[in-house]
């Protein structure tokens, strides 16, 4: 089973506006590595992320690196006393690219933020159930009708800021999942290149170890349908395939083409896959 309690992606307001600021998750990273807990105020003060008495980024930066993977709170979840505790993609995100500057951290990150379990729901609305609506390429009105019918609100403000986090060089425009120019958004597929490899692959068993239980087997399309292995990436058939090919190179999972659909046995645990996503970065 996946490391990470919880099963629950967070309410379309959770970030206040906020966009999630590479310099702050990093500090929230640091913090977690330590060992200590606190309320938002006593976060605040250890990591220099901003705060008032009453609001401030603290709650959208421990929620933003929970659902990016990063790490998961230890006891009760409605306490106001936060203790986060790395996962294995945290872990090494602290000891190799502790504010995210590389494609892959961002890519991953940005992965599981859209994720069915534990992502963020705008983001998985977006990047999964919406892809038939809204396709590859689509105006913003188009977005901001989509998410007003899928929860029932006004369209004003209810992209909040997910579109800017991907243009924002203080956030993940390296990855710039989205763009947007006079109104017109473009979606970009995930990369499929060498040095995602063992990044895409750990994220892969973990999807296989949260849907299926550790199953020794899975499809590629039951994996798509519960997972969104293929869509939240947005690969096409050929990228898909490239995908596949290139997690299979680096000794992650063997795909059984033979069978209709393809079969992923996975053949590394997931802890060791994530010890190695930076191994191939040139």
């Amino acid at each position: 089973m996946s490391e990470i309690s919880g099963d629950s992606r967070l309410p379309r307001t959770f970030h206040k506006t906020f966009k999630p600021e590479r310099q702050y998750i990093g500090a929230m990273l640091k913090y977690a590595g330590t060992g200590r807990q606190g309320d938002s105020q006593e976060i605040a003060s250890a990591t220099g992320i901003p705060t008032g008495t009453s609001t401030g980024k603290v709650p959208a930066i421990l929620d933003y690196c929970r659902a990016m993977g990063l790490i998961q709170l230890a006891g009760a979840e409605r306490s106001a006393v936060k203790k986060p505790e790395l996962t294995s993609f945290g872990r090494i995100v602290l000891l190799e690219d502790p504010f995210l500057k590389t494609p892959i951290t961002q890519w991953i990150a940005h992965l599981n933020l859209c994720g069915p379990i534990r992502g963020a729901d705008v983001w998985y609305q977006t990047f999964f159930p919406g892809l038939p609506s809204l396709g590859m390429n689509f105006e913003r009105i188009q977005l901001e009708l989509y998410l007003s019918s899928v929860y029932g609100v006004a369209s004003a403000g209810v992209v909040g800021p997910m579109i800017g986090m991907y243009e924002d060089d203080a956030a993940f425009r390296v990855c710039g999942a989205l763009s947007e120019n006079s109104g017109h958004i473009v979606r970009r597929p995930a990369p499929v290149s060498e040095e995602f490899g063992f990044g895409y692959g750990a994220w892969i068993l973990e999807q296989i170890a949260d849907h299926f239980h550790s199953a020794g087997q899975v499809s590629v399309t039951d994996l798509d349908r519960k997972a969104g292995w293929r869509t939240i990436p947005g690969w096409d058939i050929v990228n898909h395939q490239r995908a596949l090919e290139l997690v299979e190179r680096k000794g992650i999972v063997e795909v059984d083409r033979h069978m209709e659909p393809w079969l992923l046995r996975p053949t590394m645990p997931a802890a060791l896959a994530w010890k190695r996503i930076y191994d191939d970065l040139p």
